[in-house]
């Protein structure tokens, strides 16, 4: 598995240009895109039940966030 954001920016088509070019930034943890691309792909309000899952979403970040700071000092600590 890839380490690192996997977002693949507009400006490059896979078909036409090799080798891609990925993001690579720190992931959120259990998730392939940093936190600035995963707002980027779940375009935030763009769902049926806009507000809601925006809200949700956000929560979402700030819980992975936080799981991700734990992770690091447990790596750090270990």
């Amino acid at each position: 598995m890839m380490a690192g954001c996997q977002f693949i920016g507009a400006d490059q088509d896979p078909l036409k240009h090799w080798p891609i070019q990925y993001c690579g930034a720190q992931t959120i943890t259990g998730k392939m895109y940093c936190a600035d691309h995963y707002h980027r792909i779940y375009q935030k309000g763009s769902a049926p039940s806009g507000r809601r899952k925006e809200k949700e979403i956000d929560a979402e970040i700030e819980a992975l966030k936080r799981q991700q700071e734990v992770d690091e000092m447990e790596a750090y600590d270990g």
